[in-house]
């Protein structure tokens, strides 16, 4: 008889090996665990908790080790044995009175009442009976209501453990029934702590600035950490080095980053593009990649070294104030962004100038512009040519006579004997020059002064792009399109076109209503698509809280009604709400 090959185990993911069985076992935490150390010692564990914290940072582990402790028969300082027949049946996962529910597949009322009817019945192996309820905040309101009476007074053989990344999703009523632990994201140290741990019980080698490298990919989440580990050991049996693990991972080179914030700071579009033409070329993630420009310019923001790993000293030779302005326009990409372009575009864009700085440049240089020549000519004039009426071709000929006639009876009484011309002869802008004596030739230049300040339109008008003016013109169109997709009929109502620049449409939004430019921003893709079906041309949204009763009208009255008229025709009831711009 011939001895059968004996099988080896199956592979076995790290994170499910170097899962926490303990509370000593666990990393970082520290005042959650002594909490739970502290009521399982005096027997005052809740019979509802919750427990909050991002993804893979240990809030299902803390779960089903408190689970061993309650019923643990030989607690060692309030930490489970995990050696007695309860722990052990816990840890492999046979206890039949532990129930761990996926609560994302679990979620409706159904799930709830049968969960409701079983928590009766007495627990069969352990002391207690332990429900772990695993991303609980998708949990529908009607399931709510239906266990909130269980939850509020269960068997006293019960206990309620729920786990959730988004605590805000929960009804007040439940919050106020749960004993709440928040569980912090892990320090970068706390990280490669244990990744060193992993590696030296698996025999494997790696660099000190591979294992940084993973630690601060994970963001604080150590299930993500031991998932990346994994990947690359499983990849070679080699040891790890940044290089291997920055090519595994998709991650540009330190040169590549440093160079995209040298083209973001200079705004040299040509250079950055080439940039993003050499990632894409072999194959690198552009999200990972903004992650890595977003950090570098963090660190030179806050004074700190370059993070290792991402980018040499270059970077950091920058101002503070350009690497605000250049993070400033990073900030406004969303990296889950569909469609033509997606994060490469916005990615482009923002190696351009920012476009709302560009209208308040232009404004700003105008005054000066307009003073400088009026400035010289009246220099250069002789005083007694008048040439101030000439110099005004927007104000009519006819105008600036009137305030002389208004004036002069009040302010020169001693010209009496010209009061008869004015009167008999109609308007006082029909008196001839020539009947003026020269000293009330003169004296209409002070009235005439406070005038000018008075006169907002000329500028206004400068400032106006033919981008801008185009889409003024055609944006009782665009509100009827838009209005036709009934979410966003209350966010193109109240919000107008401030300019166009680069491709990239302002609009601005009323100062008490800025919620409605923070939901603007999530319906973006809604509004870039209409505005550019309308242009003719793909756009760009950007969305800014402003005075919007400071903006230049929009088209007449009529030529809007033809338009929504138009768009009643054409889309019903749906475009209704359409009629309030205006």
């Amino acid at each position: 008889m011939t001895d059968l090959p004996i099988q080896a185990p199956p592979h076995q993911a790290i994170y499910r090996r170097w899962r926490a069985q303990t509370f000593a076992q666990v990393v970082g935490q520290e005042a959650v665990v002594e909490t739970l150390r502290n009521a399982v010692r005096t027997d005052r564990v809740a019979h509802a908790i919750l427990f909050v914290g991002p993804r893979g940072t240990g809030k299902t582990s803390l779960a089903r080790i408190l689970a061993k402790a309650i019923n643990c028969t030989n607690l060692q300082d309030g930490d489970p044995c995990d050696a007695c027949p309860s722990c052990v049946s816990i840890r492999e996962g046979r206890a039949m009175d532990l129930l761990e529910i996926d609560a994302a597949s679990n979620r409706g009322i159904d799930a709830i009442r049968d969960l409701r009817e079983r928590i009766n019945y007495a627990p069969t192996d352990l002391k207690r009976k332990v429900y772990i309820l695993d991303e609980a905040h998708q949990i529908t309101r009607d399931a709510w209501n239906a266990l909130l009476k269980s939850l509020e007074e269960p068997p006293p053989f019960v206990v309620f453990m729920f786990a959730s990344t988004h605590p805000q999703e929960f009804p007040p009523a439940i919050l106020s029934r749960l004993q709440r632990f928040d569980v912090r994201r892990l320090t970068t140290d706390e990280i490669e702590g244990k990744l060193r741990r992993i590696l030296t019980a698996d025999e494997r080698t790696a660099t000190p600035e591979a294992i940084h490298l993973i630690a601060r990919l994970a963001a604080g989440g150590m299930r993500d950490a031991e998932s990346m580990l994994d990947q690359l050991l499983s990849s070679s049996t080699d040891g790890l080095d940044e290089a291997r693990v920055r090519d595994l991972l998709g991650l540009a080179d330190t040169e590549t980053v440093a160079g995209f914030v040298d083209a973001l700071v200079a705004t040299d579009a040509r250079a950055g593009m080439r940039l993003l033409d050499a990632l894409d070329e072999r194959g690198r993630d552009l999200r990972g990649f903004l992650d890595q420009v977003i950090e570098t310019l963090r660190a030179g923001i806050i004074g700190a070294a370059p993070p290792a790993g991402l980018a040499d000293a270059g970077p950091m030779a920058h101002s503070v104030v350009d690497l605000a302005a250049a993070a400033r326009r990073l900030a406004a990409i969303d990296p889950s962004r569909a469609g033509v372009g997606g994060l490469r575009l916005q990615l482009e864009l923002a190696l351009f100038p920012d476009p709302a700085l560009a209208p308040r440049t232009a404004a700003a240089a105008q005054p000066a512009a307009q003073v400088m020549p009026a400035a010289r000519a009246q220099t250069a004039a002789p005083v007694t040519t008048r040439p101030a009426p000439a110099e005004r071709p927007a104000t009519p000929a006819a105008e600036p006579e009137a305030p002389v006639a208004k004036s002069r009876p009040t302010s020169t009484p001693p010209q009496s004997p010209q009061e008869p011309v004015a009167m008999t002869s109609g308007p006082a802008a029909t008196v001839p020059p020539s009947a003026v004596p020269p000293a009330a030739t003169a004296r209409p230049a002070p009235p005439a002064a406070p005038d000018k300040p008075q006169t907002p339109a000329p500028p206004a008008a400068a400032a106006t792009s033919p981008e801008l003016a185009v889409l003024r013109e055609r944006w009782p169109e665009i509100v009827a399109r838009i209005s036709a997709h009934p979410p966003t009929k209350p966010l193109i109502v109240v919000c107008r076109p401030i300019s166009v620049e680069n491709g990239i449409v302002t609009l601005g939004f009323p100062e008490d209503k800025a919620f409605l430019r923070q939901v603007a921003e999530r319906r973006k893709s809604v509004l870039e698509d209409n505005i550019s079906a309308v242009l003719g041309r793909p756009v760009g949204v950007r969305c800014v809280a402003t005075n919007i009763d400071v903006l230049p009208d929009l088209p007449s009255d009529e030529e809007a009604a033809w338009i929504l008229a138009q768009a009643q025709r054409i889309f019903g009831d749906d475009a209704a709400d359409a009629a309030e711009v205006g």
